[in-house]
């Protein structure tokens, strides 16, 4: 084999190198992506199951703005006392969405007790929210208050194709007809 031979080969070889490599880092990067939405998908489902529980057997369920913030909701619960139910239940827990900017990406988080919605404040449920509305409540004449849980999950923020919503209405079961949100 020549010089020139040798050099000619090389060069095909460092081509076809180079579009196999470009492949190798896409799938790669498209792992990841996968990777990340899947698990912010299952935290999210995870979260859901949980509130279905916690609101589902709350005495009360107040659904508020977050102060400080331009929207944002907040839900505050009273669960019952494991012995006397709800006629003394003073256990409550709070759930809402934030993040340290107050911008996307928010993160949902379960407060103990009925604090203010921080950031640093609770414990981070799901992450990669795509709005901190989450919450809404529906009332209507005799009939049990409905709290409407939005869900808006995406770990890549730079597209909207990838939104995955989860949605639920959740009943508090232990609250009075007439009771509002």
């Amino acid at each position: 084999m020549t010089i020139p031979e040798l050099l000619t080969a090389m060069a095909i070889l460092s081509f076809v190198m180079t579009g196999i490599f470009v492949v190798f880092v896409g799938g790669l990067h498209a792992t990841t992506d996968m990777n990340e939405r899947f698990q912010a998908q299952q935290n999210a489902r995870l979260a859901l199951s949980s509130m279905r529980i916690e609101i589902g057997s709350a005495c009360t369920a107040t659904v508020s703005q977050v102060s400080g913030q331009a929207a944002g909701s907040l839900v505050t619960l009273v669960e019952p006392n494991t012995s006397t139910g709800c006629s003394s239940g003073t256990t409550q827990v709070s759930w809402c969405a934030d993040s340290a900017t107050h911008t996307l990406p928010f993160t949902l988080y379960r407060l103990a007790g009925a604090g203010a919605c921080a950031y640093n404040n609770g414990t981070s449920r799901v992450g990669s929210l795509r709005s901190n509305v989450v919450f809404t409540c529906t009332t209507a004449a005799a009939a049990r208050p409905q709290i409407g849980v939005t869900l808006p999950v995406d770990a890549n923020l730079r597209t909207t194709a990838g939104t995955y919503t989860l949605t639920d209405s959740i009943t508090p079961r232990n609250t009075s007809v007439a009771a509002s949100c």
